[in-house]
């Protein structure tokens, strides 16, 4: 049995039909002054794989981070199947493990193998102690194996992640997100640090676990090629706002214009630190 396949009672036609995750009205503003997100809305289909589009300072490491509760926005909210998730008094474990991360830096134990940080990405399954001694059980391994197959990795499985490239690291981050069962993932620039052919094979992966298993995909993304040829859809964020959602083929040149540069002239004149300690 394949414990990562899609449900049979869902068509990919439903599941896109259907909003699984909402954020209404998000704003974030740090000590100091800084609005890293400004009365951001977003409506994410199930099984979507979303690119959020902007320069460094545009928020999208931010919303990412109020997304899995690792911030705390200053208003708005979040619902993720009709549930809200932001906000006190919240089961941050069960919500954080709701969503999958996949870093810019993939985040390895370097001195640790190649299944045992995929395995990691089974800790919210496990009671402390089994944690605290990464005591897996067989079928924990077999799912870290399997998701490593998604990923072309398997035979790696017992390589140390030290000796890995980098675009190898990072599907083995993908596997480690996978294994962990999430609904959604988000995908924070995880090629910025790697060349076009790689990261190109990368996002093909992240692509094909979005249309093979309906795993909602949210992908930051600062390079425009790359949103245009992967994305089904893109959100264009500017300084902590939302300025453009749309299809790859809506993306025009003054769209991309008001994205990188929007008031950036007027911005410098009055000293406008919004975003800037945020990617």
């Amino acid at each position: 049995m394949n414990t990562l396949a899609p449900s049979p009672t869902m068509s990919s036609t439903a599941a896109l039909s259907r909003t699984t995750l909402s954020i209404q009205g998000l704003s974030k503003l740090y000590a100091g002054g800084t609005q890293a997100l400004d009365n951001v809305s977003i409506d994410v289909r199930e099984g979507e794989f979303l690119v959020i589009l902007g320069p460094s300072g545009a928020g999208k490491s931010t919303l990412m981070r109020c997304l899995n509760r690792l911030v705390e926005p200053s208003a708005g909210k979040v619902i993720h199947n009709g549930e809200e998730i932001s906000g006190p008094n919240k089961n941050l474990r069960e919500i954080r493990h709701r969503f999958g991360m996949v870093f810019q830096q993939f985040n390895l134990v370097k001195r640790l193998s190649v299944l045992t940080n995929v395995l990691t990405g089974r800790l919210a399954y496990r009671s402390a102690w089994r944690s605290l001694f990464y005591n897996f059980s067989q079928e924990d391994k077999r799912i870290a194996i399997e998701c490593l197959a998604r990923v072309n990795m398997d035979h790696k499985t017992f390589q140390r992640a030290d000796t890995l490239s980098g675009g190898e690291q990072q599907r083995v981050a993908i596997a480690r997100a996978l294994a962990q069962k999430p609904r959604i993932i988000l995908a924070d620039e995880p090629v910025a640090s790697l060349d076009p052919k790689i990261a190109r094979q990368v996002l093909g992966y992240l692509k094909q676990v979005s249309q093979e298993l309906g795993i909602t995909v949210l992908c930051n993304l600062h390079q425009v090629d790359y949103a245009r040829e992967f994305a089904e859809r893109i959100v264009g964020m500017s300084r902590g706002a939302v300025v453009f959602q749309g299809s790859a083929a809506e993306l025009t040149d003054n769209i991309i214009q008001r994205i990188y540069y929007r008031d950036a002239s007027a911005d410098a004149d009055r000293g406008d630190n919004r975003g800037r300690d945020d990617e």
